[in-house]
């Protein structure tokens, strides 16, 4: 399942720091069914956790769902604006 998918994520990558999971599908899911990401009893967060011996290391990552579904787009203006200042500053 998909919180399963996000945990397998966070053993590989232990982002200290928080997951955030946004985009389109986080965003449907919220609006229709949103005890299926929050909650203790959530099925997502139980699949997100269910990880065996190893589940103690996924305790102490934060959580967060985004609902806005443009952050890719955020992101890639982000990045642009740095090439951009980078390439100002070396004139």
């Amino acid at each position: 399942t998909y919180g399963s998918v996000v945990g397998n994520c966070c053993l590989k990558w232990i982002p200290t720091g928080g997951v955030y999971v946004t985009g389109g599908i986080i965003g449907k899911i919220l609006k229709t069914n949103p005890h299926y990401i929050m909650g203790d009893d959530s099925p997502f967060l139980k699949a997100l956790f269910d990880k065996g011996r190893v589940s103690p290391i996924l305790q102490g990552i934060p959580f967060f769902a985004l609902k806005a579904g443009d952050m890719g787009l955020r992101g890639a203006r982000v990045c642009a604006l740095k090439v951009l200042n980078n390439n100002m500053n070396k004139k």
